[in-house]
């Protein structure tokens, strides 16, 4: 299975703009994260992010609470 390669870019306000990947196996749609936003955000294997709804055409992904 080959995935492109993954573009995501931090806008001026401090937020991330990704460009979603196609499987081209099973036409699922991927979000690929860099590492470095990984960290940034002290996101890890495991965690469980959830989306929120911003109100104005836009989400923010954050951790789960546990």
């Amino acid at each position: 299975m080959k995935i492109g390669n993954h573009k995501m870019t931090k806008t001026p306000s401090n937020r991330w703009t990704v460009t979603l990947e196609e499987d081209t196996d099973t036409g699922d749609l991927i979000m690929p994260i860099p590492q470095e936003v990984l960290d940034l955000q002290g996101w890890g294997e495991g965690d469980t992010l959830e989306w929120i709804d911003q109100s104005n055409g836009s989400w923010q992904l954050q951790k789960k609470s546990v």
